[in-house]
């Protein structure tokens, strides 16, 4: 090959390898164009570094007890794919990430319920946030005369009021139901107590809502902030049979105690257990928090019934699954 011949070619080597460089660009400067048409610039954050989430499958029901540190955020994945969250962590920038990131792994867009259980910081914190990027259909929230309570709920409740959601007041009886015959479950509120007058359960902690949720003859508790003196009248009410009606029944019949006020000194007492007949239970706590959480005598009396613990301070993010009439747990760091 002569000389102009090989210059001839490099030259257009050249030609075609910038052609091809100046295509990679274009079509990455085109990508990035309509990723940030869907996701704006703010949002990016929350779609990397996403955790490892396997899909559901046809007929579960999954519990997420999200690792927030010294906070609470549950996600639940119900059988007819509508989704539940309950809480949204303390509100910081690192939690917030956590939660948004996780709701993106399992390409979670709309939230059917969202359930604010009461106002204090570690529980509304990221809940502004979830409302500012997703759908949310349904939100249940407590009754406050003063919104301006804190800063993480005063911001929650701001961003509510900017959203065209429908919203409730929670308050006992409240139920939630699947429309599909296939996978019937029911969720219900058996508390608060806030619209009542009772001189036994006052302040903001005992004003949680309470949940419970049932599905294929598993069923789960969710108790908020709630202390001894709101367990010891769920289990007064039960025992008269008031929550038939939205047919709930607690004795002997809760297998999974999401544990109340982060296993504080204050909940979680050995009749409680013992009336329900936990089998398993969860605590949602920050590692070496300031608050001592959990308390000494509630391990000891988890122990002492023979329950099977989780703490997410210990074990990550603990992921339960129903299906079949009977549930397993992995764990998600």
């Amino acid at each position: 090959m002569g000389y102009a011949a090989e210059k001839k070619q490099i030259s257009r080597k050249k030609k075609i390898l910038f052609w091809v460089i100046g295509g990679i660009l274009f079509l990455c400067f085109v990508g990035l164009g309509l990723f940030s048409f869907f996701c704006p610039l703010q949002t990016w954050k929350y779609y990397f570094s996403l955790p490892t989430v396997s899909k559901r499958k046809a007929g579960e029901l999954r519990i997420h007890f999200l690792d927030v540190g010294q906070g609470d955020c549950t996600l639940v994945e119900l059988p007819d794919n509508k989704i539940l969250l309950i809480d949204g962590g303390n509100g910081s920038g690192a939690n917030d990430k956590k939660i948004m990131r996780y709701l993106n792994a399992l390409e979670i867009e709309r939230i059917d319920y969202l359930v604010l259980t009461h106002a204090d910081g570690d529980h509304a914190g990221g809940l502004d946030t979830v409302l500012k990027y997703k759908t949310v259909k349904n939100v249940y929230y407590p009754y406050l005369e003063n919104p301006s309570v804190n800063r993480e709920y005063a911001q929650f409740y701001e961003k509510l009021l900017d959203e065209n959601c429908k919203k409730f007041i929670s308050e006992r009886y409240l139920t939630i139901s699947s429309k599909k015959e296939n996978y019937p479950f029911t969720l219900a509120f058996l508390s608060p107590y806030s619209l009542e007058t009772n001189a036994d359960v006052a302040g903001e902690n005992d004003d949680s809502a309470v949940l419970w949720l049932e599905y294929q003859g598993v069923s789960a508790m969710f108790l908020g902030d709630v202390s001894t003196a709101v367990e010891r009248r769920l289990m007064q009410a039960d025992q008269v049979n008031i929550f038939e009606e939205i047919g709930v029944k607690l004795f002997q019949n809760t297998d999974v105690l999401k544990v109340a006020h982060h296993g504080s000194a204050d909940s979680t007492s050995a009749e409680f257990l013992e009336y329900l007949q936990v089998q398993t239970a969860v605590i949602s706590v920050g590692k070496d928090n300031a608050y001592g959480h959990p308390d000494g005598e509630v391990l000891t009396n988890l122990l002492s019934k023979g329950v099977e613990t989780f703490r997410t301070d210990e074990k990550g993010t603990v992921v339960l699954t129903v299906k079949d009439g009977k549930y397993t747990a992995k764990f998600i760091k």
